[in-house]
């Protein structure tokens, strides 16, 4: 039998995280999102990607997040330029990194899954 001259061809915009790294280096915004109490909670955070770590700063609060968080990362104002990584895991407290000002608690972000995106590198799959 010959080929299927109806096979279907996939556009992906996926990419892999290391493809990001410069965004990931020198992220323009950082959102951490988590469920307390049975709500959707998101907020703006600090973010560092160092060594390959995700490190996340929240400010000083009684309890951190607790269970499964989800970090985004992008940027790109229009279409073909919308890029970003999402991680998700759970928090665990490490250090203050490196040339970091004081005043936020750093946690490391252990990732369960990881998904990446670039708009600008549609390609077929």
């Amino acid at each position: 039998m010959g080929h299927n001259i109806f096979a279907v061809k996939q556009v992906t915009r996926a990419v892999q995280p290391e493809d990001l790294r410069a965004l990931l280096e020198r992220p323009p915004r950082a959102t951490l999102a988590f469920v307390s109490d049975g709500t959707i909670q998101v907020l703006p955070v600090a973010f560092r990607y160092e060594d390959g770590r995700y490190l996340v700063g929240l400010p000083p609060s009684p309890e951190p997040p607790a269970g499964r968080v989800k970090l985004l990362v992008d940027d790109g104002p229009w279409y073909f330029d919308l890029r970003g990584v999402w991680v998700r895991g759970a928090l665990t407290a490490c250090e203050t990194p490196t040339g970091v000002a004081g005043g936020n608690a750093w946690f490391e972000l252990k990732p369960e899954k990881t998904v990446a995106w670039h708009y600008g590198s549609m390609r077929q799959g």
